[in-house]
């Protein structure tokens, strides 16, 4: 069976190109190529995909890729991004990874791509399991933010209980309750309690700016 790839890429010649070349690869499908983010999404929404090979600007001096690849990540956690850059910063390749990337590969090695596919579709791959770890730290420095008690009312929250069933649960006044979610929301610069939630899952990067 193909490995089927998504690739987002928004120079159109790049995007043909690519497309062919991973084409002619034994074992690989570009089911769909788009250069966009929102279509990106709106594709991965609907359609499953092995892989997306993600293009870190989509747009004028914008790094909407790493936004992509955050929204492919909470969306599809069985789906691998590989980045697609010409950036060697150190802290672009940080974000990427922070937001779900398994892989990067410069734009000039675009002839490794066959290879670190079949490398991050391999479950136990050296890279796949430094990654895992790197999130996994991303995501404790996120929830170490949080005192217990904190952190009981996130968890509450996330499986779906609402304040006056949260303060019950927990032993407290709706007003201590009321105060201590608007310590959480301060705390994380947030609007709502589900936004800390998500940005919390979002190993911190839903408050950066993805500007160059």
């Amino acid at each position: 069976m193909s490995t089927t790839i998504l690739l987002v890429e928004d120079d159109p010649v790049w995007r043909t190109q690519l497309t062919r070349f991973l084409n002619m690869e034994p074992g690989m499908r570009v089911v769909q190529a788009v250069q966009s983010k929102d279509e990106a999404i709106a594709y991965c929404t609907d359609h499953p995909v092995d892989v997306v090979l993600m293009d870190i600007h989509l747009a004028p001096n914008q790094l909407d890729g790493i936004e992509a690849t955050l929204e492919l990540s909470l969306m599809r956690a069985d789906t691998k991004v590989i980045a697609l850059t010409s950036i060697d910063e150190e802290r672009v390749i940080l974000d990427t990874f922070t937001a779900g990337a398994v892989h990067y590969v410069r734009k000039s090695d675009f002839r490794k791509i066959p290879a670190v596919v079949r490398e991050v579709m391999q479950a136990n791959s050296p890279q796949s399991i430094l990654v895992k770890e790197f999130i996994r730290l991303k995501e404790t420095e996120q929830i170490n933010r949080l005192t217990a008690a904190e952190k009981e009312i996130i968890s509450l929250n996330e499986e779906g209980y609402g304040r006056i069933t949260m303060a019950e649960k927990l032993g407290k006044s709706e007003s201590t309750l009321k105060n201590q979610i608007t310590a959480i929301i301060r705390k994380f610069q947030a609007k709502s309690i589900k936004e800390v939630v998500r940005i919390i899952k979002s190993r911190g990067l839903k408050n950066r700016e993805f500007h160059e």
